[in-house]
């Protein structure tokens, strides 16, 4: 059986409190699941919003980015 390795996770409410920043502890969980993972993360807010709220505070290697897929402004 072929099994996919998709993560697909909303921004506000599930990885953050709304509209705030990433915890330091979880942007370390998800650099370890971009290890293993691809990952989408979906939000109602801009992408702006995005890099302020969570790319900024991501800290992993930057060849991780291509497992990440960001779906800003309603996905």
């Amino acid at each position: 059986m072929d099994y996919k390795k998709v993560i697909v996770c909303d921004l506000d409410g599930t990885l953050a409190p709304s509209k705030s920043p990433l915890t330091s502890d979880m942007a370390e969980v998800i650099g370890h699941v971009l290890r293993r993972y691809n990952m989408a993360v979906v939000s109602g807010g801009a992408y702006s919003q995005f890099q302020k709220q969570f790319l900024s505070r991501l800290d992993c290697e930057p060849s991780l980015f291509k497992n990440l897929s960001l779906f800003p402004t309603m996905g």
